[in-house]
C-alpha cells in the first residue's frame, strides 16, 4: 500500500515510525528543505515523490491509497478535503478543525467520496486509559453519575509548546483547550457514551505574561532553578529537541546554541509573544444527567492526567499511574516512560491501515471524534 505524507515534522516522525508491514511511504509533501530532503532519505521517498508545494503534489495526484495529514492545525482542513476529493483515505493530525462548519464539510466530503478519515486519538488507544473505559463498562462504580478531569501540562511542555512553541497564539493554531484537550474531551465522551448539552467556560492567561524585568533571553538570565528554563530543557538535559531539524556538516548542539541566542526556543517565558490561556475550567453538562468538570493547568510543576469519576456504586480515581476503584487498586506505572505513548501510536497506526485495508471505518474514526470537538469550541 503506498501512501503520502503531509508534513514531515515531529508527529509526523512518530506514526511513520509505527508503520506496518506492507505500508510504503512514495510520497512526501513539506515546504522546508531541509526536512524534505532529510524524511526522503530516511523513508526512500526518490526525487519524484517529493513535493515542496502541496498544490503541486495533488495536481500530480499520484497512485496512493491513503495521506497522513500532520502540517499545521489551520490547514487539517483544506489538505484533507483535497485528499478526500481525490478519493484517498486520510489519518489526521488533531485537532480537525477550528470550527463546527469545517468539520462538517470534511465529513460530508469523506462520505460522498467513500473514504475514511481517522483521528490520532492516542487516548482511546492508550493501555492506562484502555482499562479505565474497561472498568467503567464492566460497572466499577456504577452509573456514572459526576466526572473530574484536570491535565497538568507540565513545565517542559508548557514553555516548549504553548508559550515559545508553534500552539501559543490562538491567531496561528487555535484556543489551548482545542489543541491539548481534545483527546481528553474525546476520552472523557468515548468513556460515557454521552454528549454535551452545554458547556460553560472561564480561562485566563495569568503566569506567563510580559514582565520587563526579566531578560528577553534565558541564556542572559542570572537566576537559578527557574522551571522554565531553556537553557537547562534544550542544552543541559537535551529534551524537546525532536523538532530541532539539524543541517548537513552542523550538530545538534550547535543548533541548540543558536536557538538560545536567537531562535523562539531561547526566549524567556516572560517575553514572548503568546496568547492563549494557561489555566482553563470547563463545566459541561452531558446527556443522561452526567456533570463533567474539566481542569487545564498550565502553571503547575507535575505533568499529567487525574480523573475522577463518581457513581452510583462508587468512585474510580485514576491518577499518577494508579487506579483506584472500589476492591480495585492497581498499579500502571510501569507504562510511564515507554515510547509513542505506550505504544497507543502505534496501535492507532495498525488500526487505522487494518480499517481502511478492510473497508471498515478506523475506531476513531472522524464520524465518533466530532463531539468531543464540539465540547471544545463550545468551551472556546
Amino acid at each position: 500500500m503506498d501512501i503520502a505524507v503531509i508534513g514531515a515534522g515531529n508527529r509526523a516522525r512518530k506514526y511513520l515510525s509505527c508503520l506496518p508491514d506492507g505500508v510504503r511511504v512514495s510520497c512526501l509533501v513539506e515546504p522546508d528543505p531541509l526536512r524534505l530532503r532529510q524524511a526522503a532519505h530516511r523513508y526512500g521517498v526518490p526525487s519524484s515523490g517529493c513535493f515542496s508545494d502541496a498544490g503541486d503534489f495533488f495536481a500530480a495526484a499520484p497512485p496512493v491509497c491513503a495521506v497522513i495529514v500532520a502540517a499545521p492545525d489551520r490547514l487539517h482542513v483544506p489538505l484533507s478535503l483535497a485528499s478526500v476529493q481525490k478519493g484517498w483515505h486520510v489519518l489526521l493530525e488533531k485537532p480537525v478543525a477550528l470550527c463546527s462548519e469545517d468539520y462538517m464539510s470534511l465529513l460530508e466530503a469523506s462520505r460522498q467520496a467513500g473514504v475514511h478519515v481517522g483521528v490520532c486519538l492516542e487516548m482511546r488507544f492508550h493501555p492506562y486509559f484502555r482499562r479505565i473505559k474497561e472498568l467503567i463498562d464492566m460497572g466499577a462504580v456504577g452509573t456514572i453519575e459526576r466526572i473530574e478531569h484536570t491535565e497538568h501540562i507540565g513545565p517542559d511542555r508548557m514553555a516548549h509548546t504553548f508559550v515559545r512553541g508553534l500552539w501559543s497564539r490562538k491567531d496561528n493554531s487555535g484556543p489551548i483547550f482545542l489543541s491539548k484537550c481534545c483527546h481528553d474531551a474525546d476520552f472523557l465522551l468515548w468513556l460515557t457514551g454521552r454528549t454535551p448539552l452545554e458547556v460553560r467556560s472561564r480561562g485566563a492567561l495569568e503566569t506567563f505574561r510580559s514582565d520587563s524585568a526579566a531578560p528577553a533571553r534565558c541564556i542572559d538570565c542570572t537566576r537559578t532553578g527557574c522551571p522554565y528554563s531553556a537553557v537547562t530543557l534544550y542544552r543541559e538535559r537535551g529534551e524537546w529537541t525532536d523538532g530541532f531539524d539539524v543541517p548537513e556538516g552542523s550538530t545538534l548542539a550547535a543548533v541548540i546554541e543558536e536557538e538560545l541566542r536567537s531562535g523562539r526556543y531561547g526566549r524567556c517565558v516572560y517575553n514572548c509573544d503568546n496568547d492563549v490561556f494557561d489555566t482553563q475550567d470547563v463545566e459541561a453538562k452531558l446527556t443522561g444527567g452526567i456533570s463533567l468538570s474539566m481542569h487545564l493547568e498550565g502553571t503547575s510543576l507535575r505533568e499529567g492526567r487525574s480523573t475522577v469519576i463518581h457513581g452510583s456504586a462508587g468512585t474510580l480515581s485514576a491518577d499518577n499511574w494508579q487506579i483506584i476503584a472500589p476492591d480495585i487498586a492497581e498499579d500502571w506505572s510501569h507504562l510511564a516512560q515507554l515510547p509513542l505513548h505506550a505504544g497507543a501510536d502505534r496501535l492507532l497506526t495498525e488500526d487505522f491501515f487494518a480499517a481502511i485495508g478492510s473497508g471498515r471505518a478506523p475506531l476513531a474514526s472522524l464520524e465518533s471524534a466530532f463531539q468531543a470537538h464540539r465540547l471544545c469550541w463550545m468551551a472556546g
